[in-house]
Formats: C-alpha cells, structure tokens, sequence
C-alpha cells in the first residue's frame, strides 16, 4: 500500500489485466471526504496522470469511519468495487 500524505485518510491499489496490458489505479479517500482515483501504472510503469473525482463522503460517512483507517478502507473497497475496480490482494 502506497504511504499517504497528511491529506490523505485511507488508499487501495486495483488493477485490471487485459490482452492490451496490466493497468492499475491508485484511490484516495482525502481528508476532506473528496474520493478520487487515478491510472498509476501501466504494464509496471508508472504513471502520472490527474485525479479524477468519484463522488464526496456525506457527514455521516466521514463520522462513521472517523479515524479508524480500517473502516475508511472498507468503504473505499466498497466505492471501487461500484465503479467495476477490484482491490489488488496484498497478502499473496
């Protein structure tokens, strides 16, 4: 897992694998609710592109995770998986 910034409460990694190449993205929750994702890597090389925004927390989400990343990492799982992204397994 990347390290996060300050600004930053909670990250993931997913990737998609396809005939064209292995893609991966990378997904913030922000400390001011703002949820974005952006492409980091193609074929293993990074990437720079721009963040693009998905969606903002509501009060009540941002009080529910409160400051316990892995609850903040669960709702990002759940947000990614909305948007047809998978979590890469870092366990394996």
């Amino acid at each position: 897992m990347p390290r996060l910034s300050a600004r930053e409460i909670t990250s993931i990694e997913t990737t998609y694998t396809s005939e064209l190449g292995t893609f991966s993205w990378a997904w913030v929750i922000r400390a001011d609710g703002e949820v974005q994702y952006r492409l980091s890597h193609v074929d293993g090389r990074r990437e720079r592109n721009p963040w693009q925004s998905v969606c903002r927390l509501t009060s009540v989400q941002r009080l529910s995770i409160g400051s316990d990343q892995a609850r903040a990492t669960h709702l990002l799982i759940g947000l990614a998986r909305q948007h047809g992204h998978f979590p890469v397994d870092k366990r394996r």
